[in-house]
């Protein structure tokens, strides 16, 4: 007789264990990757540690150990040491271990923290971003605690007030410990990689004079000892991720012209090194490189771009429809052909090893939260971890049915979680949840917080809208000028179809999201009373007012809405939510981070006081110490108890009877 399985709780979340970053040895034969668990002796803190297992399958290997955080492996280019980050020393700096045992041994010093290691391929340096403080801005610090602003770019969520601190390359000698920093200036620089010679290093920065008024990043290479820099990229339009080819002629990276401004789908282009000759390989793919696939339980660096071994192909993971994808396009003839199409499963981490011509991905899916596979071309997918299989083994869950609804003339992908304990014949509450980006998506990926609601009771509905990635262009560029016009349309066209499934109880709906997915809330019970109750989380209210005050809002009006706020003030109050905020009859609770400087918190307590005010229905909850990231990688405790709020509001106003269910 098998086991009865029990429903998910949200303590759970304090046994779950979350893989990335999965980095194959040069050849071929091993896979590192981080784990991050929450700390058991302090449930405000996360510990993460680096394991090497084979890649043909065996038992992993722990290679750090300890409370604090370690990440970011990355193997020298004979395999013979391990770099990696770890904060056990004051901030997170570089460490390097033989990959054959012992201590660990750090390479890299400084007050602020090291990025990434990046070896040299003759092994014997790493390259790494790492924050520079101007001497003026050291003595102020030193003085006073006044902050004095003077960019317009002065803020950024996660990180705080930036200060007059900037991104720059640094080269550390790993056997004599010397760090020379090879890039300056008031311009941020990021994603180093080297030349097959190990003599010069490509970059990206934006080394405008107006830095701050543009998003327009280039590629530059310069000597590895520092030296003159020289522009690679044309200059007109963004350009970033750089990745240089095995021969050393061409260098690889994301770029487009801002066509559909913030919408714009990035391309893959090669440029010669020499000549400046800049060709578009990705013309004809309708998808952006990258993991779209939002989700409150996986993230990982970003691959980039990967060399083949013979330099004819380029190597990247994108999002189609809702399932993550690895893909490569041909140097020469600019073909894009996928070479692992993962099913109803989000591919979010990958690396590649040009000795075996082999890969390592992580995969997500919505039974399973992550875990590490190694994969050669033409073979199936061999499973090299099973992180969570005690914890999901116990657990019963509800897997998406899929659906699709057209509105105003487009075809939008849809979901339905059936309730836990789902019975035939009975009509069960629903809860809509709503993505936030609006660029992103969501995908073939676990939720937690969608199990939890359909372990309550609840069924969960969920769509892309426009603006969706992994739908094309055309798809995604639909939120311009349009916020809360065809993106909502097609939401409701979504919750009218699954309505009309014999198992929804249209008078039993609730609704939420978070960012755009909290904007979307927000106006959504502005336009209509069918939700019996709402929960609104990072959102926005008052579009105009989020121009200044978020880190990144004066960017809107170069796409998303019609101009600058005080040019064209009637379109942006008219497609903010607290214009219709009389119209609210929804029960809402507002979730909100104070240190979120994305959305900031001003934007909850405007449409909170409203609400008030009118004597609507709303609670305000506010989490101390956290960013816009609550939902992904705050605190645990705090993660906990933003889902206890979620499903107490639901609770109290929609209500689950227990004869509904079959256990």
């Amino acid at each position: 007789m098998s086991e009865v399985k029990r429903r998910i709780t949200m303590e759970d979340l304090y046994q779950m264990r979350w893989v990335s970053d999965p980095q194959v040895s040069p050849d071929g034969t091993q896979v590192a990757y981080v784990v991050k668990e929450v700390d058991q002796n302090d449930k405000n803190k996360y510990c993460s540690r680096i394991f090497v297992v084979a890649a043909a399958g065996g038992q992993p290997v722990q290679y750090t150990n300890g409370p604090k955080n370690d990440a970011n492996p990355r193997w020298s280019p004979d395999g013979k040491y391990l770099a990696f980050t770890s904060n056990r020393a004051e901030n997170n700096q570089i460490w390097v271990m033989a990959t054959c045992g012992g201590e660990a041994r750090q390479v890299t010093s400084g007050k602020t923290s090291a990025g990434t290691p990046v070896w040299s391929p003759d092994g014997s340096k790493i390259a790494f971003v790492s924050k520079v403080a101007s001497s003026t801005e050291a003595s102020k610090e030193e003085q006073s605690d006044v902050k004095v602003i003077t960019r317009l770019h002065y803020k950024q969520n996660g990180e705080g007030f930036l200060g007059d601190k900037r991104s720059q390359i640094f080269v550390v000698d790993v056997a004599s410990g010397k760090q020379q920093q090879v890039t300056s200036g008031d311009f941020d620089c990021g994603s180093p990689t080297w030349s097959p010679c190990s003599q010069y290093l490509a970059f990206s920065s934006n080394r405008t004079e107006d830095s701050d008024y543009n998003n327009q990043t280039d590629v530059w290479v310069v000597e590895a000892d520092g030296g003159e820099l020289r522009k690679l990229s044309p200059g007109t339009g963004p350009a970033g991720n750089p990745s240089w080819s095995p021969d050393g002629k061409l260098i690889a990276y994301l770029g487009h012209e801002r066509e559909y401004g913030s919408a714009t789908l990035a391309r893959i282009m090669v440029a010669n090194v020499d000549t400046q000759e800049v060709r578009n390989l990705t013309a004809d793919f309708d998808r952006t490189p990258g993991n779209a696939c939002g989700s409150d339980m996986v993230g990982s660096p970003d691959p980039g771009l990967v060399w083949s071994a013979d330099g004819k192909n380029i190597y990247f993971l994108a999002t189609d429809g809702a399932s993550t994808k690895l893909f490569s396009t041909d140097v020469q003839t600019a073909q894009v052909c996928p070479v692992f199409e993962p099913g109803e499963q989000v591919v979010y981490g990958m690396s590649y090893s040009k000795q075996s011509d082999s890969f390592a991905l992580t995969i997500t899916s919505p039974g399973k939260i992550g875990d590490v596979y190694s994969y050669k071309a033409g073979d199936a997918p061999k499973q090299l971890t099973e992180v969570n299989k005690d914890l999901l083994g116990q657990i019963e869950l509800s897997m998406p049915e899929q659906f699709s609804v057209v509105s105003d003339g487009m075809d939008v992908e849809c979901w339905v979680i059936k309730p836990i304990g789902f019975k035939a014949g009975v009509k069960y509450p629903a809860v809509i949840e709503i993505h936030g980006g609006p660029h992103v998506a969501y995908g073939n990926t676990f939720m937690h917080e969608f199990q939890l609601l359909a372990a309550a009771g609840y069924a969960v509905i969920y769509t892309n809208p426009p603006g969706s990635q992994g739908y094309g262009q055309e798809f995604v560029s639909k939120t311009h000028h349009d916020w809360g016009g065809a993106d909502y349309r097609a939401i409701m066209a979504a919750v009218d179809a699954a309505c009309q499934f014999d198992f929804i109880d249209q008078d039993r709906l609730g609704v939420t999201g978070g960012s755009y997915g909290g904007y979307m809330t927000n106006w959504m019970i502005g336009h209509t009373d069918l939700f019996k109750a709402a929960v609104t989380q990072r959102s926005t209210c008052n579009r105009y007012s989020q121009f200044g005050t978020s880190d990144v809002g004066f960017f809107n009006g170069e796409y998303e809405f019609m101009g600058n706020p005080w040019e064209n003030p009637e379109f942006y109050l008219e497609r903010s939510p607290i214009t219709y905020v009389k119209n609210v009859n929804t029960p809402l609770l507002l979730i909100h981070s104070e240190q979120d400087l994305r959305c900031p918190i001003e934007q909850a307590e405007q449409f909170y006081t409203a609400l008030k005010w009118l004597r609507k229905e709303a609670v305000f909850v506010r989490f101390p110490d956290e960013n816009h990231e609550l939902s992904r990688s705050g605190k645990p405790k705090h993660r906990v108890e933003r889902l206890k709020h979620i499903l107490g509001w639901f609770k109290k106003y929609i209500e689950c009877t227990t004869e509904e269910y079959t256990h």
